[in-house]
């Protein structure tokens, strides 16, 4: 049996629940699922400020797995960072030797896959431009827009979650019928349990980043791949934190 983290870096429990039961969905039976989010952190991550502190949270959980005793034995494989943003990942590469892989670079490796020009559709309008770096620092500003939908992160949740879906639903048809995209890319790990839905009435491929990444990491895990140690993605030399930050010192 293989492990694998899913981490949600908020504090959305809500959230957490939803890509550890559509990651467990998906796996093969010898693979286990660890969905997990940090202790601190903001409620959801809507643009550049929620990001910052979510990261911390996101390697403080990180930390904690890569210091267990059962690593020794049962090391995690693979770690997903459960959000569109990618929050953190590079930083995360630093401090594990087990790949790590964000939603939204999944995503678009496999859009690339099924579709020649595609379309993310994120909830707020505060993440458009982040992700618009994102798609250009993964090589597929030629292939995607990246629209809203007008709603919030966690309307996905609870009682505005029909609302938060149409909303959802209207844009892509903009997309496809406006940007000439051929495919969808959900562009928020809360609306992992509504990629089948959409699919089947855009009549389109309707990409969930955290399936992609979470098959991904399977894959890389089962396969035996480790992050690069030879360049970017180094051990970071050992220096003293201070304040808040001493836990988080490298250790060399």
């Amino acid at each position: 049996m293989s492990r694998i983290a899913v981490i949600n870096p908020n504090m959305s429990s809500g959230f957490t629940k939803k890509v550890g039961d559509q990651a467990q969905k998906i796996v093969a039976q010898s693979t286990q699922v660890l969905a997990l989010n940090p202790a601190f952190g903001p409620d959801s991550i809507e643009g550049y400020y929620d990001e910052a502190f979510a990261s911390v949270g996101l390697l403080s959980v990180i930390r904690e797995l890569e210091a267990e005793p059962v690593q020794q034995t049962d090391p995690v494989g693979g770690y997903v960072v459960a959000c569109f943003d990618d929050t953190g990942v590079d930083a995360a590469r630093c401090l594990t030797g087990a790949p790590v892989l964000g939603l939204c670079e999944a995503a678009l490796r496999m859009a690339a896959a099924v579709a020649s020009r595609f379309a993310i559709v994120t909830p707020m309008a505060v993440s458009v431009r982040p992700l618009e770096h994102l798609v250009s620092k993964y090589g597929a500003s030629s292939q995607c827009v990246v629209r809203a939908a007008g709603v919030r992160t966690l309307d996905f949740e609870g009682a505005n979650a029909a609302m938060a879906y149409d909303a959802l639903k209207k844009q892509a048809e903009i997309c496809l019928r406006d940007d000439y995209a051929e495919a969808i890319v959900l562009g928020c790990a809360g609306m992992t349990d509504i990629s089948e839905r959409l699919q089947a009435e855009l009549g389109v491929p309707v990409i969930d980043g955290v399936s992609a990444a979470v098959k991904m990491i399977e894959a890389m895990a089962m396969l035996g791949l480790r992050t690069s140690k030879v360049g970017a993605y180094a051990k970071p030399p050992m220096k003293a934190y201070h304040g808040m930050f001493d836990a988080f010192a490298p250790q060399g």
